[in-house]
């Protein structure tokens, strides 16, 4: 049989005549008329190529043929019903679930931790996998459901992509604290003579550069690396100067003697964002999810 052809209402037809083995009673099961009902039933007897059901002195009662058919019918009406409705809530105390997603090391640096404490507290049985970001753009991984989720500086995403505002964030420098030439203040020219560090991944000069090159100055990047773990050892171990967003120089300064500055010349803060694919908009666990990293993120702010 080709499916394509089956009208899947008759389907309902046949297990409402086979619930109540009777054309009139089926036709009001389903809403029917009784004209109605006794047309489906006389295109599934020419479908199937068999009776269905037979008048007897009792009756109608099904054949053989409809009696194998019923159950897997019924089952299957069953799931569909089920695949249709509204989704279940989402229990995270309960929950058993993996989610992946995706970010820069920046990002999982500043808010992984974070959020598997979340995790922990309040969805035990949740597990967390993350792919890095570093050298691909996120709508790659979302359109293939490599991951569930990302979350980062996303500048050209997509119209088709969700996306929802995280925090702002804006630049600041970060050198040791007993470097031997910056103290408390940090001039324009200090800033140039300095041997910089510089992260990334994908590109070999960023903003401060651009800014840089409209003032007709530009800086020495003397190491550039890719990923943030190193670079708060680099500092400290040295005298080059990290322009770096201003969360993750702070959470440096907190366990490493590094001192945070403000950079002396003008820079753009930029968004940091989520943004995950619209067939997840109404799932309640992905739902679940992008509330609890909404309030992580809102925590950073503190």
């Amino acid at each position: 049989m080709n499916l394509r052809s089956l009208d899947l209402n008759l389907l309902v037809a046949f297990d409402a005549l086979m619930a109540e083995r009777h054309v009139s009673r089926a036709a009001n099961r389903v809403a029917l008329s009784q004209p109605a009902m006794s047309n489906a039933l006389s295109r599934l007897r020419a479908m199937l190529d068999d009776p269905l059901l037979v008048r007897t002195s009792r009756g109608m009662e099904p054949t053989a043929r409809a009696m194998e058919l019923h159950g897997p019918i019924r089952a299957a009406l069953a799931e569909i019903q089920r695949t249709l409705s509204t989704p279940a809530r989402f229990e995270p105390r309960e929950a058993r679930h993996h989610f992946v997603i995706g970010a820069s090391d920046y990002m999982e640096f500043l808010v992984v931790p974070r959020l598997v404490k979340v995790l922990q507290r309040e969805a035990p049985g949740v597990d967390l996998s993350v792919r890095s970001l570093q050298l691909s753009p996120p709508e790659g991984p979302l359109d293939s459901s490599e991951i569930d989720l990302a979350f980062g500086y996303f500048p050209n995403l997509p119209k088709r992509l969700r996306q929802a505002h995280l925090f702002t964030e804006h630049l600041e420098c970060a050198v040791r604290k007993d470097h031997p030439t910056v103290k408390s203040r940090l001039t324009l020219e200090q800033y140039l003579r300095l041997p910089h560090l510089f992260v990334s991944t994908r590109q070999r000069s960023g903003v401060v550069d651009e800014a840089l090159a409209r003032m007709g100055r530009s800086r020495r990047i003397s190491v550039s690396v890719p990923h943030f773990l190193v670079a708060p050892y680099i500092i400290v171990e040295s005298d080059v100067i990290m322009t770096v967003n201003s969360r993750i120089a702070r959470t440096f300064a907190r366990t490493l003697p590094i001192r945070v500055l403000p950079p002396p010349l003008e820079l753009p803060d930029f968004p940091i964002s989520m943004t995950w694919h619209p067939r997840s908009d109404r799932d309640a666990a992905h739902e679940w999810l992008r509330a609890r990293l909404a309030e992580v993120c809102r925590d950073l702010e503190n």
